[in-house]
């Protein structure tokens, strides 16, 4: 009975101690999911930056073609005549007019 006479309801101390255990589990399940998806998220950012990388790395080697190509386009004359020599026997296998090719057949 409370000061004016009526009757209060208590509650009892195992009804109290389940809703805090339920909160407790709450904020545990909570806490849980939040480290599980932080970890997600970090493998996520380390696949992003190794993409990236290899895209970086894409476009350097792009950028470089593109300087040889541009400085290829600006040969003349003679210039020329010596790449497109240069390039007839490095990749295709033609030799000049009295150049002869000898092949190594030992192991060493």
């Amino acid at each position: 009975m409370d000061a004016n006479g009526t009757l209060t309801e208590i509650k009892p101390k195992k009804q109290r101690k389940k809703k805090y255990i339920l909160l407790y589990l709450a904020i545990i399940g909570f806490v849980f999911y939040a480290v599980i998806t932080i970890m997600n998220q970090n493998v996520q950012i380390a696949d992003k930056r190794a993409e990236l990388n290899e895209l970086q790395q894409k476009i350097n080697v792009v950028e470089i073609q593109t300087q040889y190509i541009k400085k290829v386009q600006s040969y003349k004359g003679k210039e020329l005549s010596e790449y497109m020599e240069k390039i007839a026997k490095e990749q295709f296998g033609y030799i000049g007019e009295g150049e002869r090719i000898f092949f190594n057949v030992t192991d060493q």
